[in-house]
């Protein structure tokens, strides 16, 4: 019979192995969830991390237990055993009556009656916890907290390093597709095309919801679509978008970012963003020689912050997008003046001629 000890051993090189191959953070922590079950013999495991805000706790991966009860409901952090979160180790006997347990009915109904939970900490900050389930009241020993503590330690190591891994990976393809843009305006003068490549890339690369490009109307004081993706033609014809009024902020050259458009007095259709499923708002300005001439707009399906880089990507993306217009102009400018100057020839050419 295998003992206690050996089953460490074994979660342990079971979660080493996970570590050095091309998993994501997600795969890597789901061999851990299996490994602390199989290990500690419980009913199930969870590991649950902070959201952006620190308000929520998110699933990042489990183990043994049902759908119903991974998706009951929002974790609070301030709710659900919050002196985990303050670096505590905490023991719940009996989740079925203990108050520090935001949902007691379904642990009552998925058979919980013990849980472990253990801060997942990194560089002295906590980011979630690894929670173990039991179906028994049961009593863990000093060995069995000092182990999970282990787990936790490498389960938050992980965590760090596949997020750095995935960030490298992430802005390689960024600076790929700013590879991409700038070879683009070298080669080609069609306006349009630039325009569509930067909403495309912009959207693939970002996954977000959706893009659009406006350019701003000097007469009338508003803002045109010249190209979008992932947008309804409904929304599309909600109404003119007026450059003061509908994040009014970036016609003055500032990124804005509005976390919730549904309800944000700066986004000027709210109801239509409720309709066509846009949650957040990021609104980048598009500037040709110091003066704002449009914007760049991405759409996310659900409430999301965008980090620095994402947010330099969008910018440059944006000048890339001045850049084209303003090669465009030259152009355009050039064939004019070069028409003029034909013109002018041939004009003198008869007058010559006429002599």
């Amino acid at each position: 019979m295998e003992t206690r000890e050996a089953k460490f051993l074994t979660v342990f090189q079971e979660f080493s192995k996970s570590i050095t191959k091309t998993l994501s953070v997600g795969q890597r922590l789901k061999v851990l969830a299996d490994g602390v079950v199989n290990g500690f013999e419980v009913k199930g495991c969870a590991i649950l991390l902070l959201d952006d805000d620190r308000k929520e706790l998110k699933t990042a991966a489990c183990s043994g237990l049902s759908n119903e009860y991974r998706n009951k409901g929002v974790v609070d952090a301030e709710k659900s055993i919050a002196d985990a979160l303050a670096g505590q180790i905490v023991v719940i006997k009996d989740a079925r009556t203990d108050p520090r347990v935001q949902y007691p009915e379904s642990a009552i109904k998925e058979g919980i009656v013990t849980i472990v939970s253990v801060p997942i900490v990194v560089r002295e900050r906590t980011i979630g916890v690894l929670r173990l389930y039991c179906a028994e009241q049961r009593d863990f020993t000093s060995e069995d907290i000092e182990f999970a503590v282990s787990l936790a330690e490498q389960g938050g190591q992980a965590f760090e390093n596949a997020m750095l891994l995935e960030k490298v990976l992430v802005e390689l393809g960024y600076l790929r597709v700013l590879k991409e843009a700038a070879k683009a305006l070298t080669s080609t003068l069609q306006v349009q095309e630039i325009l569509d490549l930067i909403v495309d890339k912009t959207v693939e690369n970002l996954k977000v919801k959706a893009c659009s490009i406006r350019l701003a109307s000097p007469k009338n004081k508003v803002l045109k679509v010249v190209c979008s993706k992932g947008l309804s033609e409904e929304y599309m014809k909600k109404g003119p978008v007026a450059t003061d009024h509908s994040i009014a902020a970036t016609m003055a050259g500032e990124v804005v970012w509005v976390e919730d458009a549904r309800r944000d007095s700066r986004a000027q259709y709210p109801d239509a963003a409720q309709k066509e499923g846009i949650a957040s708002i990021l609104s980048v300005p598009i500037i040709l020689q110091d003066k704002v001439i449009g914007s760049v707009r991405l759409y996310t399906s659900s409430p999301r912050r965008f980090s620095d880089f994402e947010v330099e990507f969008v910018q440059s993306m944006a000048e890339f997008g001045a850049i084209a217009l303003e090669n465009a102009r030259l152009h355009r400018s050039l064939q004019e003046d070069y028409q003029a100057v034909i013109d002018d020839i041939q004009l003198y050419r008869g007058y010559t001629g006429s002599l």
